[in-house]
């Protein structure tokens, strides 16, 4: 399994897309986990925590799951070991966690590195540039001018398709 990235300003998207993804995980009979410190309710999720304690000891009692892991910035830096290994080791449980933060660069460079996929709204410029650079896509300096919804999607090695959430849901229904 792959880790992945999803990043953007607040109202940008980034939890709409997470909470997309996680439907269509449950829809294919995987399990999933999500911490999240804000306790929404509607995601589609098989356990969901604040508290990130009680989060890790599911994380590594499971196998094989879609892990949410929203405001990451904040959960990777104060529980920075722990979260590090949720990407260095969590792969080896068979899970592709998703970290889902404003700031990706708030998220350590460890973690950072061992995601495959990158899904990136609309980011302030600076640190735009630093995901340009580590993607080696120089397209995503420029998603500090993505609109709504907009999104880049790069994967490590392959291709960036640029899309918008809000489409997206809209032709589903």
């Amino acid at each position: 399994m792959t880790h992945v990235l999803i990043l953007g300003m607040t109202e940008s998207g980034k939890t709409t897309l997470a909470k997309e993804l996680a439907r269509k995980y449950k829809a294919s009979n995987m399990g999933v986990l999500v911490l999240d410190p804000l306790q929404t309710t509607d995601w589609a999720a098989d356990y969901n925590s604040a508290d990130p304690d009680e989060f890790l000891n599911v994380f590594w009692d499971s196998k094989g799951c879609a892990v949410f892991i929203d405001e990451s910035g904040d959960a990777v830096g104060k529980y920075d070991l722990a979260m590090t290994q949720t990407a260095t080791r969590g792969r080896h449980w068979g899970h592709r966690v998703h970290y889902i933060t404003q700031r990706g660069a708030s998220i350590s460079r460890t973690v950072r590195d061992q995601c495959s996929h990158m899904f990136l709204f609309r980011s302030g410029k600076q640190d735009c540039k630093i995901h340009a650079e580590e993607w080696a896509r120089d397209e995503l300096v420029n998603a500090n001018q993505l609109g709504a919804g907009e999104y880049y999607h790069v994967t490590r090695f392959g291709e960036l398709t640029k899309s918008n959430i809000f489409d997206e849901i809209n032709r589903s229904k």
